[in-house]
């Protein structure tokens, strides 16, 4: 996704006209276009879909500097990838996956592609998942999916570039999709002109992220039933700041890039992915100070420091313990009281609930937590689990809580609580 001067950046080696033109069968490859580059010295390429100049050389800043970042944070290949830019008019691939579930919930689909209808829908419940919109109608923003989906990236694996590709043949004619999506079978979705690539990107041509940010903003001022005057305040004010905001939606269009590749190519499980691709993110966000360094070396050290991290997370994961089947509610009662994140005030609290306790957090709904060991408690929902920690002399010392691939330690508001607890084994 991108290019860097410096040492131990990507270099751009073009010819011509900076691109070399692939030799793909169909009309789809006639616009396919190598683009090379070096990675410390190594040979690296990216191949490129788009039908303007413009939106060629946008992809090729794009995908050569991820591309920099996926190479550095493997330690070998990328992989053969292939960057498809979406022109302006035609409707996004997600429009087209909608289409086919819609049909396969009216029985419209050949029974044959069961197992493809539950991977495209599982992969746009993961999407919106990982791309969090309030989507309450009675939100004030009035921001949607729907209002960012045009200038939304989509890895195209599996079914999902099969389905593009098909749009493509049709010419992205709704009522010739439809049609073809009807006689469509399992065997059909075999023939797959791409496999020549071990991942394919789908990026929205070059300006959508600016017609969305203008969309957005001009619902966000309607929603807000602003007068005349302050929509020109808030229009200047993002004239400064909106730099700033583009660089954070850009920021995130990178970091899918990103996560195709490394799903594509590395050995990491999804957990390892997810936070290497949340840490190299961050980096890219606007902070809005100045003299905060190199991105792309603070993108590095934060990318090593998270594959230390997952590697010791790789020693100790976390795993859902069974709840204990019998116990001693009074055995627990050593441990009620209050805790503290931010001392003196109390932050968190336990206490019995019945026959069951709780672990509350300030004003936050109560959770609900079950007897799992002697010191161990685990959530309602198995997600979460907490720990008593004593010191040498039975006293309570705190209490660590644990997540899938996240833990913190909470002491005890020792300001309140008794100094020791014989209860405690």
């Amino acid at each position: 996704m991108w290019w860097w001067l410096g040492a131990g950046v990507a270099v751009l080696v073009l010819s011509g006209e900076g691109f070399a033109a692939e030799q793909v069968d169909g009309d789809f490859g006639k616009d396919i276009q190598l683009a090379p580059f070096v990675v410390k010295g190594s040979p690296l390429s990216v191949s490129i879909h788009a039908r303007t100049k413009t939106d060629r050389r946008y992809a090729e800043k794009f995908a050569d500097e991820v591309v920099e970042i996926a190479y550095e944070t493997l330690g070998n290949s990328t992989g053969k990838g292939l960057v498809i830019v979406g022109a302006k008019g035609e409707p996004h691939p997600i429009l087209v996956i909608r289409k086919f579930l819609e049909m396969s919930r009216a029985g419209q689909l050949d029974p044959s592609l069961t197992v493809s209808i539950r991977e495209l829908d599982s992969l746009l419940q993961k999407l919106q998942g990982k791309v969090k919109i309030d989507e309450d109608p009675a939100h004030p923003s009035g921001i949607t999916f729907e209002m960012i989906l045009p200038a939304l990236p989509l890895p195209l694996e599996g079914v999902a570039s099969k389905l593009y590709q098909l749009a493509w043949a049709e010419g992205f004619d709704d009522a010739r999709i439809e049609q073809k999506l009807k006689t469509l079978t399992r065997a059909d979705l075999g023939r797959d002109e791409l496999t020549r690539y071990d991942w394919v990107f789908y990026l929205p041509p070059y300006g959508a992220t600016k017609v969305v940010f203008k969309e957005v903003l001009n619902k966000a001022m309607a929603a807000q039933k602003m007068g005349l005057f302050k929509r020109a305040a808030i229009r200047s004010a993002v004239f400064v700041l909106g730099p700033a905001v583009k660089k954070g939606i850009e920021g995130m269009r990178k970091g899918i890039l990103f996560m195709t590749i490394l799903r594509a190519e590395s050995r990491y499980d999804e957990g390892d992915i997810d936070a290497l691709v949340g840490v190299y993110v961050r980096e890219l966000m606007p902070d809005l100070k100045p003299g905060s360094g190199d991105e792309h070396r603070r993108a590095l050290a934060a990318i090593e420091k998270q594959k230390i991290a997952n590697a010791e997370y790789a020693k100790d994961p976390f795993v859902k313990p069974a709840r204990l089947t019998t116990f001693d509610p009074a055995a627990y009662a050593a441990f009620e009281g209050e805790y503290t994140s931010h001392p003196p005030e109390t932050t968190h609290w336990f206490k019995r609930a019945g026959e069951s306790f709780q672990w509350n957090y300030k004003k936050a709904p109560p959770r609900v937590f079950y007897p799992a060991g002697d010191r161990l408690l685990v959530s309602e929902n198995g997600t979460m689990t907490i720990r008593f920690l004593v010191d040498a002399n039975g006293a309570v010392a705190g209490v660590e809580e644990r997540w899938v691939r996240r833990r913190q330690t909470i002491p005890r508001n020792t300001g309140t609580q008794p100094s020791a607890v014989a209860a405690a084994k």
